[in-house]
């Protein structure tokens, strides 16, 4: 268990007369398991208080509330004024009371499945905790840091942003050993005048770190890497670590090679040291998180062969680079699933994985990039080339945005528009003909899931 009676009245200054033991803190009724806390908080659109009865049922021990509750059991309840700031609390007791490393990961693409893979490895040296899901905001963060069970040995929190500022009370919160800044590119221009200053929003996870012992780990490849570099000198930070391709990184991406459409050879340089090793496919971008990962793992001063051996049991996650083989009816398929979200960056990346492969038989599915201000017909349009590249003989374009390349799409691609993934699902199977390799990429609103369901993708998300 995670908690316990005393813990949390010390938590939140209150004297709790129970000896009991509790499980994770939860904010949504459907996440509870038995023994877990419930913690009623108000949101925009539903308050948090209108499912107490609903956690109870599902097996929660315990709920903060700050309001009273019909017919809940008076001996689980703890009413406090403001329950955000009970959370905090609670996330805060945790923190100070942790004798874990923690890694904080933030950057515009590739965030969360660097937080996994840093995750994976970690486990194979002791006890580690993983933010959950995309719980990387105001609220996820503290659920997670109040979650931490006190053996744990590593934790990795993982923080998001949409705006100035975001970053920076997060990385208080969690005041992590190491902060990680896995790319900046231009997925949030929407909410900021430029890349520069998206940099400077994600270069605040190294405000939170200690100025004697922190280590921040940093994209060598990023154009803005000079901005970023200046930012973790204001912070007064000089234990700097990188990686990426570049010649300069410390830990160095040197090459990937695709054996088959299900095997890859990886090679790095870990300061100058030469490591090599065979894993299922994954996109190449996948393998700039891994140069990521093995970094935290040198700072961590642990046993870099023990970790390459964890990586090369790695497969991708469900709508983030996993190929799924379809049989459906008399075809056979492939899906590389990459639906999860999309960014200049990563659209480029997935097309480029997508051109290492032989099959002759190649089709994207490709949805609309959020979130990309008042250029985004431009960052769309800068994809026309490395589709073309790809080697597709049929290419799917749903939403607003991207059918608007068919313009410029050459006369040898069959390019089909669709404003919807729920009518593409409709009628996408009429264009399988078996043996192909297809993949599906878009921003997460677009949910592309749905045509991945309609062609045989169990369990899409």
């Amino acid at each position: 268990m995670i908690w316990t009676s005393e813990q949390i009245g010390k938590a939140l200054s209150l004297t709790l007369t129970t000896n009991d033991k509790f499980g994770q803190v939860q904010f949504n009724s459907k996440d509870i398991e038995k023994g877990d806390i419930f913690i009623a908080l108000k949101g925009r659109a539903r308050d948090g208080h209108e499912f107490v009865l609903d956690a109870f049922a599902k097996g929660a021990a315990l709920a903060i509330v700050s309001e009273d509750i019909k017919n809940a059991p008076v001996n689980k309840i703890i009413k406090v004024e403001d329950t955000f700031e009970a959370l905090e609390d609670l996330a805060e007791y945790k923190r100070q009371n942790s004798k874990a490393h923690f890694i904080g990961v933030t950057g515009s693409v590739g965030k969360t499945s660097t937080k996994e893979i840093i995750g994976l490895i970690l486990s194979s040296f002791g006890k580690t905790f993983v933010s959950r899901g995309n719980f990387n905001n105001h609220i996820g963060v503290p659920i997670n840091l109040a979650s931490i069970a006190d053996d744990v040995e590593f934790a990795v929190i993982e923080m998001g942003m949409n705006k100035a500022g975001e970053i920076s009370l997060l990385t208080k919160q969690v005041t992590p050993d190491i902060a990680v800044i896995t790319s900046v590119s231009p997925v949030h221009l929407e909410f900021f005048d430029s890349i520069e200053k998206i940099a400077d929003a994600k270069s605040e996870i190294f405000e939170g770190l200690d100025i004697n012992t922190g280590i921040a780990i940093l994209n060598r490849d990023i154009s803005t890497y000079r901005r970023c570099i200046e930012n973790i000198d204001r912070a007064g930070i000089g234990n700097i670590k990188t990686f990426g391709k570049s010649q300069f990184a410390n830990i160095r991406f040197v090459s990937y090679s695709l054996i088959n459409q299900n095997m890859v050879k990886l090679t790095y340089s870990i300061f100058h040291e030469k490591i090599e090793f065979v894993m299922p496919a994954v996109p190449k971008h996948m393998a700039i998180n891994f140069a990521a990962a093995l970094s935290v793992v040198y700072c961590l001063g642990l046993d870099i062969n023990q970790a390459v051996k964890v990586l090369a049991q790695f497969k991708p996650q469900m709508g983030r680079g996993l190929i799924v083989d379809i049989k459906k009816e008399d075809k056979e398929y492939s899906i590389i699933t990459d639906y999860y979200n999309a960014s200049p960056e990563s659209l480029k990346a997935g097309l480029e994985y997508l051109h290492q492969f032989k099959n002759p038989k190649k089709s994207a599915i490709l949805g609309d990039m959020k979130e990309l201000g008042k250029d985004e017909l431009k960052f769309h349009f800068a994809a026309v080339p490395h589709i073309v590249k790809s080697g597709v003989k049929k290419l799917f374009l749903v939403g607003d945005i991207i059918p608007q390349l068919i313009q410029e799409i050459p006369k040898n691609i069959l390019v089909y528009t669709y404003k919807n993934s729920e009518e593409l699902a409709y009628d996408i199977n009429k264009y399988i003909e078996g043996e192909e390799i297809i993949l599906i990429k878009g921003s997460r609103g677009i949910h592309l899931e749905k045509v991945a369901e309609a062609l045989g993708v169990t369990n899409a998300l």
